[in-house]
């Protein structure tokens, strides 16, 4: 036997309410721009941007990057800087890749031009 705890009408209003909580803490914008004068991206990148308590955290799922700040500005800033570091690391590795390393390497080969 089911039994409904909801009705639709309360059921509807406590998914708007789930929704706007999640899209208050969690964002998705695009970066045009590394901030660095030596590397370009090539079309914008869509980051995910999470605001705790105390903290904002920045991040580029596609290649599992991070970066944590007070302010979403200065996670932003982190972030691109954690772009680069891994893009350089990638690049300049003497050791063979494992696949994921390889697809972070080939994605970032796509959006990122060395000037």
């Amino acid at each position: 036997m089911i039994t409904n705890v909801l009705t639709k009408e309360q059921y509807k209003a406590l998914s708007r309410k789930i929704i706007n909580s999640i899209e208050r803490n969690c964002k998705i914008v695009p970066i045009n721009t590394l901030k660095h004068a030596h590397y370009k991206l090539r079309q914008p990148v869509y980051i995910t941007i999470e605001i705790e308590e105390n903290s904002t955290i920045a991040s580029l799922d596609d290649i599992e990057v991070f970066a944590y700040s007070d302010t979403e500005f200065e996670a932003v800033n982190q972030l691109c800087e954690e772009i680069i570091q891994l893009y350089d690391d990638l690049r300049n590795s003497d050791e063979k890749l494992g696949v994921l390393p390889q697809k972070w390497l080939m994605y970032l080969n796509e959006i990122i031009e060395i000037k």
